[in-house]
């Protein structure tokens, strides 16, 4: 059954600027237990102007995975990972959503009466009725696609920069990384330093094994095959942080990039496309989700 989330307007804004994730994170467990794989959450924004607040259809998710984020990470407990393919991110640029949203009936069928409680009535996430979902439907196809959420660089070719220097990094970010705000820009183009420190540390500390399989290239071969992942990409909004990055061996770096596999931190495993799960076989740095 699909939802509908409220998106705080700054959490939003956030999202843009540091590279549209293309997921959504909560403290409510609905956003688990609500919706299912393949069903759409729909989020709406509230968009203050000079008179009051504008209500915008800011995104639609179809729901490709489900997971839990770190046990710290300030945006909530639970994560849904969205079809690229079959998503969208929306122009706050668009029209008023509110009369439309007095039409909906929800399920179960509880429909708002005025504007001023749209945001108050999606504390709780909502889960919506097929006339809902008809009505949304036709509503997104008239509306504008948000371009700095399609403008980022693929998270394979700004990896690949990182490998190759300080100045790959500086022109790929800059060529191709357009959609965020020049904080996150400048940032990324600045971190080549702390990012091969952290490889480094990786390095050391599992010895050049990878992580998912325990494949050892250094002790078969005498050569360093393994490379640093990041879990949540920098492309998207990710933190060059040790906390954020695994090591894996080159099949496995491979893979999780062609399926678009996603991290569970509850089970410390990558979820597949086919649902299969692989754990990680060595963990040193890492805390699962209690």
């Amino acid at each position: 059954m699909d939802l509908m989330a409220y998106w705080r307007w700054d959490n939003y804004v956030r999202d843009l600027d540091e590279g549209a994730g293309f997921n959504f994170n909560s403290n409510q467990s609905r956003l688990h237990s609500a919706i299912g794989l393949g069903e759409r959450l729909w989020l709406i924004s509230g968009k203050r102007e000079k008179m009051g607040v504008k209500y915008v259809l800011v995104a639609c998710l179809q729901i490709a995975a489900k997971t839990y984020n770190s046990p710290d990470y300030k945006y909530g407990r639970y994560r849904v990972w969205a079809d690229i393919r079959h998503s969208a991110y929306y122009s706050a640029d668009g029209p008023d959503l509110g009369n439309l949203f007095l039409n909906l009936e929800f399920q179960p069928k509880k429909p708002v009466q005025r504007k001023e409680q749209i945001g108050q009535s999606l504390q709780t996430m909502r889960n919506l009725s097929e006339q809902d979902v008809t009505l949304l439907v036709a509503w997104a196809k008239g509306l504008k696609l948000e371009s700095r959420a399609y403008q980022i660089a693929d998270e394979v070719m700004l990896e690949k920069s990182y490998e190759n220097g300080e100045n790959f990094v500086k022109e790929t970010v800059a060529e191709y990384h357009s959609g965020v705000s020049s904080q996150r820009k400048l940032l990324l183009q600045h971190s080549y330093p702390r990012n091969r420190a952290l490889v480094g540390q990786l390095h050391k500390l599992y010895n050049g094994r990878c992580q998912l399989c325990g494949f050892d290239p250094e002790l078969l071969y005498g050569v360093r095959a393994s490379s640093s992942h990041h879990i949540i990409y920098l492309s998207r909004g990710g933190n060059d942080a040790i906390e954020n990055l695994l090591l894996v061996c080159p099949n496995h770096h491979e893979i999780i990039h062609a399926t678009k596999a996603v991290f569970d931190f509850k089970s410390l495993c990558y979820i597949f496309p086919n649902t299969r799960t692989e754990p990680l076989v060595l963990n040193h740095h890492l805390n699962a989700l209690q």
